[in-house]
């Protein structure tokens, strides 16, 4: 679970706002798609991120709310209300947070998620190494990458390790109790039975792998030769020393 990254949970299809967006057109846009926040984008690169309180900060006219209204309930009637200010409205670019932290897509969930904590944001824009837009990971895809259930993840296991080939362990069982994976079996060689170990522990919703493994042959030892040195003239003495030496 520990090598899980960014680019295997994050979203792709990114709902994205410009600079020039009005803020009611920023609230019907993050209503419809039911998020409470986009990027603001110019030139595929994020130059901001826009939240639902942006949003309900800025200068819009009283609207008539029930007290349990959520959050979404709020930004669509602010999408249906006039603008008080001028004709077009406040902009995206007036009220976005400017300073963006975003990730890599080689970012690690668990690190993605101590971000989240420490930096109070719900989510992360995904850039490249030139700061292009790739995709967004949020709250909620750190959830579900930790949400499968035992029997998904039994089987993504299973998947995983028989990729080494099913003729190279004998009797494969998986066992997956609340994302502890037990794994038995007779792996071949000693390095194929290190090799499953490892893909077990980096298939999505493992926690904890328990190893219950055995291994035919340990090929992880260089057997050093036995031979004397086959240069015979690196044994070479001369007679007269051998003959001192016997004396």
């Amino acid at each position: 679970m520990s090598d899980v990254k960014v680019q295997d949970v994050m979203t792709h299809l990114v709902v994205m706002l410009y600079p020039t967006d009005t803020v009611h057109e920023a609230a019907q846009r993050l209503a419809r798609n039911r998020i409470s926040g986009a990027p603001v984008v110019e030139g595929g690169k994020v130059v901001g991120i826009v939240s639902e309180s942006d949003l309900i900060h800025a200068v819009m006219p009283p609207v008539p709310v029930d007290r349990g209204a959520s959050i979404l309930d709020i930004l669509s009637v602010m999408g249906r209300a006039k603008p008080r200010s001028h004709e077009h409205g406040k902009t995206v670019a007036e009220v976005m947070t400017s300073l963006v932290i975003q990730v890599s897509p080689e970012t690690s969930i668990w690190k993605a998620a101590s971000i989240m904590e420490r930096k109070g944001v719900k989510r992360l824009p995904v850039v490249d190494d030139q700061d292009y837009l790739l995709g967004i990971v949020s709250r909620a895809d750190l959830v579900k990458a930790m949400a499968k259930d035992d029997a998904q993840i039994t089987a993504d296991v299973i998947e995983a390790i028989t990729l080494l080939g099913k003729e190279t362990i004998d009797g494969l069982e998986v066992e997956v109790d609340d994302g502890v994976a037990t794994i038995k079996g007779v792996a071949d060689r000693k390095s194929t039975h290190k090799l499953a170990v490892e893909l077990a522990g980096r298939t999505p919703g493992v926690v904890e792998v328990v190893d219950r493994m055995t291994f035919e042959q340990d090929d992880t030892k260089i057997q050093m030769a036995t031979n004397p040195d086959p240069d015979p003239r690196r044994n070479w003495q001369p007679e007269s020393a051998v003959n001192e030496g016997s004396r």
